[in-house]
Formats: structure tokens, C-alpha cells, sequence
């Protein structure tokens, strides 16, 4: 539809630029300059729509602080009913359906082309009776004819009917023509002819060719009559009135209306100060460029006040490269020196490739980040005092290139049901006799999927060449370079979700009824069922906290929990995961039996606590026998499984995983999921080498399962035989 709406906007401005020339210029006697405005405003009306311009404007960030939020319960909703999609399958009497915009788009094409040609079949039996002619002193090419187009001109060829004109009147009409030719009118008729062609819906085009040939008659009119004078070249056009000629290329010294000529004849000339007016029309031009050619982008402005502006930098740095060094497992850094100014640069994919003392030109695209190194208990243990910036294109001066950031293109996605999913447009339905969907061959520009699809008994007619759709998938094969062909599609959706096809065989084996995934995971190991117990802060000197996690730190602080009291330097306090920490501590049961601990883990779920006294014994007041006995043999157990070598990794996600043709690695895309030995990953994107037994992932929440310490981070590695490390931003 893009055709049409171009179209419509060409037409819109057509009609305001016509209107002002009505409104404000047409009684002007200024006949060059209005000339003029009507030829540019119809050549703007084409060029206006096809402008883009975009304009940001920047929305303040609103700055909000919450203070003693209180802890809202959830309302239990109503069950909503969600509209399902259309299913549509064996469905043998369905009709095809007319699609009006492309009907529309040749209907348009070939009447235009049919005009068109019209236009050049006219120009050509015009220029049949220019061969036979004579020539006068100035320069004009006479051309006698009795019949059909008579005292007329075309650029300087001028067709004249001699018989009915004495000498004067055939003097007068050689000076009007003589005007036409050398002002070129004719060229403003072969462009208007053509403007007809492409606009022959638009009744504004017709309306421009009419005021443009009655501007070329009174430009003529004025210069003629300031020879002859007014009243006897006057006489002439009514004396000329009865000829006339249909012929839309040449300037017949009748045509336009008479009456409207000779009063412009005794028209007063318009003064000099009204020139004026026609910059009046800049504001209409403006604002039809910001109607149709600009488009106005909300960007929001987010302050930060710890940071420079100078900062954020993009474009390119020119600089020779200082060192080359290690930040962490896996990073590696070099610092440019441009300008007299530092820039820390990543440098983990091409550290082989430049070396110090290097001039490079470095292309950077995006925002410097600091990194802070974390422990795996959270604990902050380095951090970067400069940004470190991302570069997408390394080049040496004299333009060889380095390095160039390399975007991977995928044919399909693996999801974590193993099936595979690919977004791309229908490129071609095959259909037998019966109206039997065959085959569909997709095609996203750069990669080809052919499904077959004989052995389900498809109908559909509401699919088309040309249409977005997602397709799922199994047992595919490559046929030819990025051609992939297939007997086993699952299902196929069009985007945005409104038809469907489905195989229910092989859909009811990957998805259930809701469209989620059938994913195998590991059962976790029942355990005794206990009550859990609830905290009751009695006192504390210092509390802060994380609202989004639900997380309290509090110092100096008495707790009751479950008939004991907590007296402790330190508590941390997670609701979401139900652990509770505390630090030189001290426990009294209601007997009076007391317990002076390092370290205190309390799990809130189940009521059971495990106590360090800084020498690996652990001690329980009398109340919590049966408890900690529970938590002991679980402690057993975990540290039995420590002692033995553990390489087994649990993994899932939301989006999709992709696996190496080895399948040695596998990556997890959308809420990616591991669990291995005491961990869980949860991350945006994680990565498993089997062969290193090594993890990587980015936008990290890492769980300690035995103390139930969480750790959040925008990269971190870890090895399953033990070793951990997490790296926050701090952007």
C-alpha cells in the first residue's frame, strides 16, 4: 500500500499548492513568476512525500523516590477467556480471496502506461506535418494548412491558415507565436502531459494544465498588444474566436477562453510591492514537508551524574595503542591514547592481531561500562577506575582492515523442546488439482526452507506468497547451500497470529495444548516436608534494603524465630528465597540454653538452621533436635556429593538453544536456565562448553543452593569443578 499512500499524499499537495495560486496569485500580472510556481509546485508535489526527515525530542526521565513502600498482596483476578487463533486445516470448499491492492496497483499501472503512450502517439502525428515548411526573418517555421489544427504554434514550428488572414492580423499572430517559442511553452505542455499520465485520477493535475496554458496566453497577450495596442489586438482574438483545435501539445492563438484574455488586456499591472505575496507560499511548502516528510521520535533523556559526559563518545578514534592487558578470565583490553585522552578499548576477539605501538582508527558504537569483579559470595573484589568501550571496525591508517564486529545470520533456532523455529515470508505455494497444499517454500532473504507437506491434507487459501509467518520444524536437511528442505513441519503460524497449520501428531509431542513447551528436566529429590517459620524482628540499630529482591540487611538486630531468640551483629534476610543469615551471633532457646555462633543459616521454608562455630562443629539449642537432625543428613548427603566428582549440568530455556553439530556446545537464548553441583544460573544468554566444562553467561542472577546467597552480575565464567567468577557493570 505504500504506492497508494505515496499517491495520495502527491495528491494532497497538489490541491494546497493549486489552492493558494487561486486564492492569492492567479489575478497577478506577473505571468513569468506564476509560470513558475505552477511548474515548481508540481514538481514539489512529487518530491515532498518521497522526503524523510526525523526529528528527536528528548522526554525527561522523572526521577521518583519510594520510601516505606508497604507490602501489597495481590488481587486474585477473574478468569479472562483468551481468544484463540483461527485454526485452519481440511478445509476442501473454501474460495479463493480477490486481493483488491493488487488489482488496484495494475489497474492504475496500465491506464497510466495506456495515457503514456497516448501522450508520445500524439507527439509523433504532430511532428508528421512538420516536414513542408518555410522559414521567415525570424526564425519561425511557417507551415500553411486549410483544415484541423490551424494558426497555432509548437516550439517555433507555427501552422497558419493564410486565407483568412490579412497581412496586419497575420503580422500580429506570427509576434503572439513568435513569444511562445522563444519562452519555450512548449515544454511546459510535454510536462504537463506527462504529469496527466501518472495523475490521471487526480482532477487538480487537469486544473494545473488549464491555469498554466492561460498564464503562457496572457505572457504572450501582453508583449503582442504592447506593439499593436490593446483595442486592435482585441478585435483580432474575437475575430479568430470561431477556430478552434483539439490538439493538446500545441498553443492556439484561441484556445483559452476570450473573454478572460482581453480583460487581462485592460487589466492595471499589479505594482512591485505584491511580489511579496509569493513568499507566502514558503510556509505552505514547510508545512507540507513537516505533514508528510517528517517524523517526529520521543527519545528519553536518563541522567548520569556519575559519569562525564565527555564520557560517551561515537564515531571514530585516531590513536596509537599503549598496552595491551587482562582485566579478568577471558577479557582483554588496550588502551588507545587520541587526543591526548585514554580510551580503555575491548580487545578479547582480536588481542593477536595489533600490538603496542600500533595507530589505529577505532569505530566505536556504543557507551563505556566499568566492571566490578564479585566473589561468589557478592562480595566486590576489583574494579575498573575508567570505562572500558566496544569497538565494531578496526582499521590502520591507511584503511586496512583489522577487526569488523560480525553479526551471524541463522537459517532456524533450536528450541529447548529440541524443535526447531525460523521467522521468514512465503515465497511460493504449491497446490495440486484438488486445491491441496503440496509444498511452501520460505524464503527471509537469505536463507530458503522448503516444507513439504503432501502427506497432511492441507487446504488453506488464506496463506499467500508474500506473507510473515513462524514456522516449527524437525528433520530438516541441507540440500544446497543455505537451502534447507523438510517432511516434519509441526506447526505454521502467520504473523501476527490469525491462521494456523498445524500437525497435531507431532505438535502434541513437543508442545501441550497451551503452546508451552515439553522440555525434559531433572527431578529434583523429595525431602521431608516441614512448617515454616516466620521471623519477628524485635529490635536493630541500622536497616537497609533491595525492594525488588526482597532482601533486608540489619545490623546489631533481635530476631524471635521459631520459640529461640537471635541476638546478632549482622542479618541478611531474604524473603524470596526464604534464608535468613546471621553473623557473630548468639541463639537462647526458652530454657536457657544458648549457642554462640560465627555463622547462623536459618531456612525459613522448612524451619530447619544449620550453626558454624568457626571450627566446623555445629551445635542446636533444645526445641530444634528433630530439625537440625533433618538438616544434617542433608548436609551429609550434599557433602558426599561434593567429595565426588559432579560434571552433570541441568539446562533449559525460554527463546531457544542452540547446540555445535558435536553438540559439545550448547547456547541457551531468553531466560536461560543451568543448574550444576550447589548452583543455579539464571541469565539472558549462557553458554555450555562440555569440553572445558566451563559456563559462560551474561545478565546473571547466580544461587548458592546451600546458603542461599544470590549474586547478580552482567557477565561471569564458571567452572563445574568448582571455580566461580561473577563481573557486574556498572554502566
Amino acid at each position: 500500500m505504500e504506492w497508494l499512500t505515496y499517491l495520495l499524499k502527491v495528491t494532497a499537495c497538489t490541491a494546497l499548492f493549486f489552492g493558494f495560486y487561486l486564492v492569492v496569485l492567479r489575478k497577478l500580472t506577473f505571468f513569468k513568476i506564476n509560470r513558475f510556481y505552477l511548474l515548481a509546485s508540481l514538481f514539489l508535489s512529487f518530491i515532498i512525500p518521497a522526503l524523510q526527515f526525523e526529528v528527536k525530542r528528548e522526554m525527561p526521565m522523572l526521577e521518583t523516590e519510594l520510601v516505606d513502600m508497604p507490602d501489597l498482596k495481590p488481587i486474585q483476578p477473574a478468569p479472562v477467556q483468551l481468544i484463540q487463533p483461527i485454526m485452519v486445516e481440511y478445509q476442501p470448499g473454501v474460495t479463493s480471496k480477490i486481493d483488491w491492492v493488487v488489482i488496484m496497483a495494475y489497474a492504475y499501472s496500465g491506464i497510466a502506461l495506456l495515457l503514456f503512450l497516448l501522450c508520445l502517439w500524439r507527439l509523433f502525428v504532430l511532428l508528421k506535418h512538420t516536414g513542408n515548411y518555410t522559414k521567415n526573418s525570424s526564425g519561425l517555421k511557417l507551415i500553411t494548412k486549410t483544415e484541423g489544427f490551424t494558426n497555432c504554434s509548437f516550439f517555433n514550428y507555427v501552422f497558419i491558415n493564410d486565407a483568412d488572414l490579412s497581412a496586419t492580423d497575420l503580422s500580429v499572430l506570427l509576434k503572439h507565436e513568435q513569444v511562445h517559442a522563444r519562452q519555450y511553452h512548449s515544454i511546459d505542455k510535454i510536462i504537463l502531459m506527462v504529469f496527466k499520465s501518472f495523475l490521471w485520477f487526480n482532477p487538480i493535475v487537469y486544473l494545473y494544465d488549464k491555469a498554466l496554458e492561460q498564464v503562457h496566453e496572457y505572457e504572450a497577450d501582453e508583449i503582442t498588444s504592447a506593439d499593436c495596442g490593446s483595442e486592435a489586438y482585441a478585435n483580432l482574438l474575437l475575430k479568430l474566436a470561431i477556430s478552434k483545435s483539439n490538439m493538446p501539445l500545441i498553443h492556439n492563438f484561441v484556445k483559452s477562453p476570450i473573454k478572460a484574455r482581453i480583460k487581462m488586456l485592460f487589466h492595471a499591472k499589479s505594482k512591485n510591492m505584491k511580489k511579496l505575496m509569493y513568499l507566502l507560499a514558503i510556509p505552505v511548502a514547510v508545512g507540507l514537508v513537516w505533514l508528510f516528510a517528517v517524523q517526529v521520535v520521543y527519545a528519553q533523556n536518563i541522567k548520569d551524574e556519575s559519569k562525564s559526559s565527555k564520557d560517551f563518545y561515537e564515531g571514530a578514534l585516531k590513536g596509537k595503542v599503549l598496552n595491551i592487558k587482562k582485566e579478568t578470565i577471558g577479557l582483554y583490553t588496550f588502551d588507545l591514547l587520541s587526543d591526548g585522552k585514554i580510551y580503555p578499548i575491548e580487545a578479547t576477539t582480536f588481542k593477536e592481531k595489533i600490538k603496542v605501538g600500533d595507530e589505529l582508527i577505532v569505530y566505536i558504537s556504543v557507551k563505556g561500562f566499568n566492571m566490578r569483579k564479585m566473589d561468589k559470595n557478592g562480595k566486590v573484589i576489583a574494579e575498573t577506575n575508567r570505562p572500558i568501550y566496544n569497538a565494531t571496525k578496526i582499521t590502520t591508517f591507511d584503511g586496512s582492515l583489522i577487526y569488523k564486529q560480525k553479526i551471524e545470520n541463522h537459517a532456524f533456532l533450536y528450541e529447548a523442546n529440541k524443535a526447531r523455529s525460523a521467522s521468514s515470508k512465503i515465497k511460493s505455494i504449491e497446490k495440486n488439482v484438488n486445491g491441496k497444499i503440496e509444498k511452501i517454500v520460505l524464503n527471509d532473504g537469505l536463507f530458503t526452507i522448503n516444507l513439504n507437506l503432501k502427506a497432511q491434507n492441507i487446504h488453506n487459501s488464506y496463506l499467500k506468497t508474500g506473507d510473515q509467518v513462524l514456522v516449527k520444524f524437525i528433520g530438516e536437511k541441507l540440500v544446497s547451500k543455505n537451502t534447507y528442505t523438510t517432511d516434519k513441519m509441526i506447526v505454521l503460524y502467520s504473523e501476527p497470529k490469525k491462521y494456523t497449520i498445524k500437525n497435531e501428531a507431532l505438535y502434541n509431542r513437543f508442545y501441550f495444548s497451551d503452546g508451552k513447551q515439553k522440555v525434559a528436566v531433572v527431578k529434583n529429590q523429595t525431602t521431608e516436608v516441614a512448617k515454616p517459620v516466620t521471623p519477628k524482628i524485635i529490635s536493630f540499630s541500622k536497616i537497609t534494603g533491595d525492594v525488588q529482591h526482597k532482601i533486608s540487611y540489619m545490623e546489631n538486630v533481635v530476631i524471635d524465630i521459631s520459640n529461640c531468640r537471635l541476638e546478632a551483629e549482622y542479618v541478611e534476610l531474604d524473603q524470596l528465597n526464604g534464608k535468613m543469615i546471621a553473623k557473630n551471633s548468639v541463639l537462647k532457646a526458652k530454657d536457657g540454653e544458648s549457642e554462640t555462633a560465627k555463622i547462623i543459616v536459618f531456612n525459613l521454608r522448612n524451619g530447619s538452621y544449620s550453626a558454624e562455630n568457626g571450627t566446623g562443629a555445629t551445635k542446636v539449642p533444645k526445641g530444634l533436635e528433630a530439625d537440625h537432625q533433618m538438616l544434617q543428613r542433608m548436609r551429609d548427603s550434599l557433602t558426599k556429593a561434593d567429595n565426588k566428582v559432579e560434571t552433570s549440568v541441568s539446562y533449559s530455556a525460554r527463546d531457544s538453544v542452540k547446540m555445535s553439530r558435536d553438540k559439545t556446545i550448547v547456547t541457551l537464548y531468553g531466560k536461560a536456565k543451568l543448574d550444576y553441583k550447589n548452583f543455579t544460573i539464571s541469565a539472558d544468554e549462557a553458554t555450555y562448553n562440555k569440553n572445558t566444562e566451563k559456563i559462560t553467561a551474561k545478565n546473571l542472577i547466580l544461587r548458592n543452593k546451600l546458603t542461599g546467597i544470590t549474586t547478580i552480575g552482567s557477565y561471569g565464567e564458571f567452572d563445574i569443578n568448582g571455580k566461580v567468577e561473577v563481573w557486574q557493570s556498572n554502566k
